[in-house]
């Protein structure tokens, strides 16, 4: 049958190992499924000179979650929860393992149907912010090279109800040494437990404290003047907030590659 318009296939849909040679998918060590991620839109588009193919990421399943990358906050890689024959089950998806399957190939699989996608915002987020992330300047990135690292640490220890950091500064541009940055940060933590709106203020005022001290070691490149460090919750973080920030992935990099630093 031609592939059509119903077909089932959706982005989170999981197609199983034993289906992959069928397809045409034979790299797939350690690999025991693979997670469609093409938009529905383009899935259900049965005009195959315009979209003749379903992009999947190669995946895997887990014993155990790692905090540092639910909820998107890795750009590289995912941990993300499905439901697997009624109970709660954890996928790892790696950017970089994407393959492409022909419709012609896939209109005769059937997607296996004991997983079931449970948050797909997730998915979608994560795969838009590896486009969408903002590289900051050199000049800015070298001053804060110890911020990020404090950040990148407390982001780690405390994963599970921290969401993300968030920054805004000023100017945009590269600067001189004595010409400085200002800089608007925001702890934005998870509300599905009282507890982490304290460890976010803490978070919050340790940096605050720390902040000059952090900046002193990175002096010869020029001062960052921080003009607010707060907690704030996922509920208050509105729409117009997130337009005018971007986020700390916990790892990210300038315009520049080399030396590595940390990238947004």
């Amino acid at each position: 049958m031609p592939w059509s318009r119903n077909t089932i296939w959706r982005q989170g849909s999981v197609l199983a190992q034993k289906d992959f040679q069928s397809v045409g998918l034979t790299n797939a060590l350690d690999t025991e499924l693979a997670i469609a991620i093409s938009h529905d839109c383009d899935i259900a588009n049965d005009n195959l000179d315009t979209e003749p193919v379903v992009e999947f990421i190669f995946s895997r399943i887990l014993g155990e979650h790692n905090g540092n990358y639910t909820h998107g906050k890795n750009p590289r890689i995912l941990h993300l929860d499905y439901i697997h024959n009624g109970q709660t089950v954890w996928i790892e998806l790696i950017a970089s393992r994407r393959v492409i399957v022909q419709k012609n190939s896939l209109e005769a699989i059937q997607p296996d149907q004991t997983y079931s996608l449970i948050t797909r915002q997730t998915l979608q987020s994560w795969l838009a912010v590896r486009y969408r992330r903002i590289a900051l300047p050199n000049s800015l990135v070298e001053r804060l090279c110890y911020v990020s690292n404090y950040i990148e640490r407390e982001g780690k220890r405390n994963s599970s109800g921290i969401l993300s950091f968030r920054l805004s500064y000023e100017p945009q541009d590269e600067l001189l040494p004595e010409e400085p940055y200002e800089l608007w940060l925001s702890i934005v933590y998870v509300t599905d437990k009282a507890e982490y709106a304290a460890i976010a203020a803490d978070i919050a005022q340790n940096l605050k404290t720390e902040f000059p001290n952090l900046l002193e070691k990175t002096k010869d490149s020029g001062t960052v003047d921080l003009r607010k460090c707060e907690a704030v919750s996922e509920t208050e973080f509105t729409l117009r907030d997130m337009r005018d920030t971007v986020e700390y992935n916990l790892e990210h990099l300038s315009y520049r590659t080399e030396p590595s630093g940390p990238v947004i």
